[in-house]
């Protein structure tokens, strides 16, 4: 093995391997959180701080290992009916389609996309798909599961519920939504043609500007004419994407784009 190396220069092992092979970037005030939960992982199998990294850079390690590691790397907030603004900017727009399809970007453990086949179908929506994508293959299980915590928000006529505290969604709505293990910066598209509405909420803000605008722009090649991409409020104007072949709406609770 190589001579020993600071903490530091760990971390920016760490960084580089998720950079360079799957165009992962951690922002850097979660980089410390990051660090602290990889030398967890590595402890829990026998491994030093060092050995761990070693273990990495030489392919040493298995696929679950890695499908570990970028869990830990990428962002998991989330939680059912989390932007009610933007939950009602989907449905109004997809009553501009006979069959409205959302994709859900950087859906986590897929509370989103459950949210809005629930308000769909409470909306009367009856010819409808969603479809959520994370790069965590963990978060994708889950999500597939349709297996939560019991929430007051999700109606009973949606989920059946455990003396456990948990509920699960019916097969019928889950026929709904579909997942994807897929990582939005590689060059795989993704899954789901011609999504009416794409949303990504506080998941550009831990990339960097260009790929930021990478993203936008490979969201936006997705959209038939008519569709819409929105965002968080200020997720655009931070990479400063201003593309010329979309329109810009005036909506005070998002960022959203028209093609």
């Amino acid at each position: 093995m190589a001579d020993v190396v600071s903490l530091d220069q760990i971390l920016d092992g760490w960084i580089d391997i998720l950079q360079s092979r799957f165009k992962i970037e951690i922002a850097h005030d979660r980089q410390a959180a990051f660090f602290k939960a990889i030398n967890q992982l590595g402890s829990s199998i026998g491994e030093s701080e060092e050995g761990f990294l070693y273990r990495a850079q030489n392919r040493l390690l298995t696929q679950h290992d890695w499908a570990e590691i970028i869990h830990l790397a990428t962002n998991h907030e989330t939680r059912f009916y989390r932007y009610k603004a933007i939950i009602d900017l989907v449905s109004k727009y997809s009553r501009e389609f006979a069959r409205p399809r959302v994709l859900s970007v950087g859906c986590s453990t897929g509370e989103e996309p459950y949210t809005f086949a629930v308000e769909m179908n409470e909306k009367g929506f009856s010819n409808f798909q969603v479809h959520g994508i994370d790069i965590s293959a963990p978060c994708i299980s889950h999500a597939r599961t349709g297996v939560y915590k019991q929430n007051p928000a999700i109606p009973d006529r949606y989920v059946s519920r455990n003396a456990a505290g948990q509920m699960k969604f019916y097969d019928w709505l889950k026929d709904f939504v579909s997942f994807e293990e897929h990582n939005v910066l590689s060059d795989q598209p993704i899954d789901f043609a011609q999504p009416t509405t794409i949303v990504t909420q506080n998941m550009l803000i831990y990339y960097r500007r260009e790929s930021r605008i990478r993203i936008l722009e490979n969201l936006a090649l997705m959209l038939p004419k008519g569709g819409y991409l929105i965002t968080g409020p200020a997720e655009a104007e931070e990479a400063h994407w201003k593309p010329n072949y979309l329109e810009r709406l005036t909506v005070a609770s998002a960022s959203v784009f028209r093609k």
